[in-house]
């Protein structure tokens, strides 16, 4: 049985004076479903992603998460649903990873509620899903880049979310790191029904990630959506979006694609 759209988007704009960055842009996103955004600087991957977060309001169009508009959502239920890592994260200010990860708990208990047995156990569980246990008594600034960048998936994670939003999570990362964190993402939305527990086998966690790595994105993600100048060019299974024609249009640039000598599918991209 195919399950519903858990993000619907028609017809969906945003301008600032002077400039329209997205232009009638319309997708539908399932759950279970890793979504990488790729395009060239300015193309809009960014902004559709804070448009998905309710980090700014989209100027023209209509998006509906499972079904409801964005506008309909109460505030602490939208928190708990959806996760956002923004490319540049705060300033964690001496606290321990735990502590980190236990901030994802406020949309459930609020700043009046008690933080339960039940948020710690969240909390742990989040924790052990991300391999940080050995590193849950340390700093967050004494981590390495990599291990920072798991003890800011963990915090999502003990959301309980339903989708993940991640701006260029391996920016700042060497390639191992990279690798490392984006595996983490991959087997995260692969775990069914992740996002609640969960055991009658429903879809996992969606993720919508943005990556300016094309190699990186085509091996982690199932889908590409390739935007560039605010528009859709194409949208489909990563793969097939490994096409010399498509990666010329999308960047300016010539640009071959290796294949595997048995197997006939994509490698990666050469210049």
């Amino acid at each position: 049985m195919v399950s519903p759209p858990l993000w619907h988007l028609e017809d969906v704009r945003f301008a600032v004076p002077g400039r329209e960055i997205l232009a009638q842009l319309s997708l539908s996103l399932a759950p279970g479903r890793v979504y990488g955004l790729i395009g060239p600087n300015g193309s809009g991957k960014s902004t559709l992603l804070k448009l998905l977060a309710r980090q700014v309001s989209s100027t023209g169009g209509t998006i509906a998460f499972e079904g409801k508009p964005l506008a309909r959502w109460h505030d602490r239920d939208f928190a708990r649903a959806v996760a956002y890592m923004p490319q540049f994260t705060p300033a964690t200010d001496g606290m321990s990873v735990r502590e980190l990860v236990a901030l994802g708990r406020f949309p459930w208990h609020g700043t009046l509620g008690r933080f339960t047995a039940e948020d710690a156990a969240k909390v742990e569980r989040a924790i052990a899903r991300t391999d940080l246990a050995a590193l849950a008594g340390r700093t967050v600034d004494s981590l390495s880049g990599g291990e920072r960048q798991r003890a800011w998936v963990a915090l999502m994670l003990a959301q309980d979310p339903r989708c993940l939003l991640l701006d260029e999570p391996t920016s700042a990362l060497d390639i191992a790191h990279q690798s490392e964190v984006l595996d983490l993402v991959r087997r995260l939305s692969r775990e069914s029904g992740a996002a609640t527990g969960a055991s009658d086998g429903g879809p996992g966690m969606a993720v919508v990630v943005v990556l300016h790595d094309i190699n990186l994105a085509m091996r982690t993600c199932d889908e590409l959506i390739a935007l560039r100048g605010g528009r859709v060019l194409e949208h489909g299974p990563a793969r097939e979006l490994m096409r010399p024609d498509l990666l010329a249009a999308l960047y300016g640039l010539p640009m071959g694609v290796l294949t595997h000598p048995v197997r006939d599918e994509p490698l990666g991209y050469v210049l």
